[in-house]
């Protein structure tokens, strides 16, 4: 088994920091909208490490945001790498992309010891 994706996170003052990593697809979102549903008030998506992303991973992320601006809340998405953020302007989502505040800890929540993992794993396919 390869981890395609693979998500960080930690507690921040009103919410929490997500760290994404690898390939978001329709193959590893399975799961993804509940496990940011339950984070608090404030979703922060840090996108520096996720080095792809289909409409199926948008649209993940985009039923979170809208089931946390149901109940109060609000959910927003800092530093993707290029390639991402084609996807994301082409979608028309790009005012969900916000600059990174230094209060959510530092460089990079990728980089950072995570207080809980969600990994999606999928079969390694054999070529031939």
């Amino acid at each position: 088994m390869v981890d395609r994706f693979s998500v960080t996170s930690r507690d921040i003052k009103g919410g929490r920091v997500f760290a994404f990593r690898g390939e978001l697809d329709l193959s590893t979102c399975d799961g993804l909208v509940e496990q940011l549903g339950s984070a608090g008030p404030l979703v922060v998506i840090d996108l520096s490490e996720l080095t792809f992303t289909d409409s199926s991973g948008l649209g993940a992320i985009l039923t979170a945001r809208w089931r946390m601006i149901r109940e109060g809340g609000t959910l927003v998405l800092c530093r993707p790498q290029r390639n991402v953020r084609v996807v994301i302007e082409m979608l028309g989502l790009d005012e969900l992309v916000t600059h990174w505040d230094p209060e959510w800890g530092g460089p990079s929540a990728a980089g950072l010891l995570p207080d809980s993992v969600w990994k999606r794993r999928t079969p390694l396919v054999a070529e031939g």
